[in-house]
C-alpha cells in the first residue's frame, strides 16, 4: 500500500510540473500537512517554465545553501519564488532538474526528466519486460526521500500509458486510447 501511495504521489507531482496542470484535487486526499501546494502557487510575474528575475536575496538562504550543497558545480540554475516555497531548475547533460523547497527553505522533492537513453538499465528492463510492445517517450525520477519513484510515459500504435515504478513494483497510472 505504501508503494502505491508513493507512486501515486510522485505521479501527481511529476505530471503537475511536466505538464503544468493543477493537481490540487489529487493532492487533497493525502494526509501529510507539510506538502506545499506548488501546483496552485503563482510564480512572481511569470508562468512556470519561463526565466525568472528573482535574485538569490528573494530566496530563503536555507534553500540556497541546501541547493549549493546538493548540486555542487551547478551555477546556471533559475530560481522561482512561489506562494508556498521555492523552485530551482536547471538542465545539465540533457537532464532537466527541478528542486522544490517549502517556504522555510526545507527540501521537499526533486524531479529529474529525461529521454529513454538516460533511464537506468534496471528500470528500462522492468518496463520492457511488461510493456515490450511500447516505446518509451520520456521518464521522470521523483525523489521524496532516498529512493526515487520513476514515472515513465509509453506509447504504441493505439495507446498512451503512464506507469510508475517504485521499489521494483510497477503500477499503471494512466491509459489513454489514441485517436
Amino acid at each position: 500500500m505504501k508503494n502505491i501511495l508513493k507512486t501515486f504521489t510522485a505521479t501527481v507531482v511529476a505530471v503537475t510540473f511536466m505538464h503544468s496542470t493543477n493537481a490540487q484535487s489529487a493532492i487533497a486526499g493525502l494526509s501529510e500537512k507539510d506538502i506545499p501546494d506548488f501546483s496552485t502557487s503563482t510564480i512572481d510575474s511569470a508562468t512556470y517554465g519561463q526565466k525568472h528575475n528573482n535574485t538569490l536575496s528573494d530566496i530563503d538562504p536555507r534553500a540556497v545553501k541546501d541547493f549549493q550543497k546538493s548540486f555542487k558545480g551547478v551555477t546556471s540554475e533559475e530560481w522561482s519564488k512561489l506562494n508556498d516555497g521555492y523552485i530551482a531548475s536547471f538542465t545539465a547533460d540533457s537532464v532537466q532538474t527541478m528542486v522544490a523547497y517549502n517556504r522555510n527553505g526545507i527540501w521537499h522533492h526533486t524531479i529529474r526528466t529525461y529521454k529513454e537513453k538516460k533511464l537506468p538499465r534496471q528500470i528500462k528492463n522492468i518496463v520492457n519486460r511488461v510493456y515490450n510492445d511500447y516505446t518509451i517517450i520520456n521518464a521522470a525520477e521523483v525523489y521524496f526521500d532516498d529512493q526515487p519513484v520513476y514515472i515513465v510515459h509509453l506509447q504504441d500504435e493505439t495507446h498512451l500509458k503512464t506507469i510508475g515504478i517504485y521499489d521494483g513494483e510497477i503500477k499503471e497510472v494512466h491509459n489513454y486510447k489514441r485517436i
